[in-house]
């Protein structure tokens, strides 16, 4: 019997008793695979540590931007850096304001689709209504517009030049209708500009102390330009004149920011072109003259702030002398 237990053959087969204790490292469930591997992130993400290491590396990233950026501005010009904002916007127009001080304008004729006939002009006039707005009035023979632009931009914009453009590509003829001499207000701090709008090339010039000192302020030998840091603002006013016809226009300025060119245009009061007439030669030509007591000599030393009105033929007639004429019979 013993001879035969001994011969017995063995398979190697595991005994109940052998998987119930575990003969062997027991292979682990996948559901506690990817609980172990989930509580050891939750443990390095909350660690105290990890934190740290966290927020040190942000403050570095951003100090690095802004070395960066300081290093880049510091090397190349300000208006050869890139800027967020749109060429196109880097110039606002802050005002665009009518500042002739002394001069004449024109009531055009009833007949012009912008007329609005003489009206009540010479009342308006004695009692200092705001006659001229709401373009009642045309200028004549000169006009001063002050215009104010600010950058925009964080990067300095150089605006390189500024031409008129005028509209259907010429002037017309001098308007007609009425003529009135008239006073306004005065201007300073600010880049004086002139412009013959009515000349075979109009081009803004600076400003000399006559006719022949005036130089093209943009381009040729002496040419300048004009730099807008962001928030900067800089006030222009140009003295346009017209000596042979009727001229509405508006400015294309060019200019450079960031290693790009770009252009925008600017316009008059409520959008519309800037106009300017000639005078006529003849001043028989207008329907009726409005002037004010320094346009004429008053029978007395007292200095009245009175207006006149004449007819054209009128006044055409009183100043055919070349003299200043006695004031009109009131």
């Amino acid at each position: 019997m013993a001879t035969d237990r001994r011969g017995t053959r063995r398979t190697g087969a595991l005994t109940r008793a052998s998987v119930r204790r575990g003969s062997g490292r027991r292979t682990a469930r996948p559901e506690q695979e990817e609980s172990a591997r989930t509580t050891g992130r939750l443990r390095f993400v909350t660690s105290p540590t990890t934190w740290l290491l966290g927020i040190l590396l942000a403050v570095v990233t951003v100090t690095f931007q802004d070395v960066l950026t300081a290093s880049v501005k510091t090397i190349l010009p300000l208006d050869r850096v890139p800027d967020r904002l749109s060429p196109q916007n880097a110039i606002d127009v802050v005002e665009v304001r009518d500042v002739k001080d002394f001069g004449y304008y024109v009531v055009p004729d009833a007949g012009r689709a912008e007329a609005r006939g003489d009206g009540k002009i010479l009342e308006e006039m004695a009692t200092g209504d705001a006659w001229r707005e709401g373009r009642k009035v045309v200028d004549a023979g000169a006009a001063d517009w002050m215009i104010t632009v600010q950058g925009r931009a964080s990067q300095q914009v150089r605006i390189t030049d500024i031409v008129p453009v005028l509209e259907g590509g010429r002037c017309e003829e001098p308007l007609g209708g009425s003529l009135a001499h008239f006073p306004s207000q005065g201007v300073t701090d600010v880049i004086p500009l002139e412009l013959e709008v009515d000349a075979p090339r109009p081009r803004l010039k600076t400003v000399g102390e006559d006719a022949e000192d005036a130089a093209p302020f943009f381009i040729g030998p002496e040419a300048k330009h004009i730099t807008l840091n962001q928030n900067e603002t800089e006030a222009l006013v140009v003295h346009a004149t017209a000596s042979t016809g009727y001229c509405r226009w508006r400015y294309r300025v060019h200019y450079e920011i960031g290693g790009s060119t770009a252009e925008t245009m600017i316009s008059g009061p409520g959008g519309r072109p800037f106009e300017l007439t000639a005078r006529m030669t003849d001043a028989s030509g207008y329907r009726k003259v409005y002037f004010p007591s320094l346009d004429c000599v008053l029978p007395d030393s007292r200095l009245r702030h009175t207006w006149y009105e004449q007819t054209g033929a009128e006044y055409a007639r009183d100043r055919r002398s070349g003299k200043v004429p006695p004031c009109p019979e009131s």
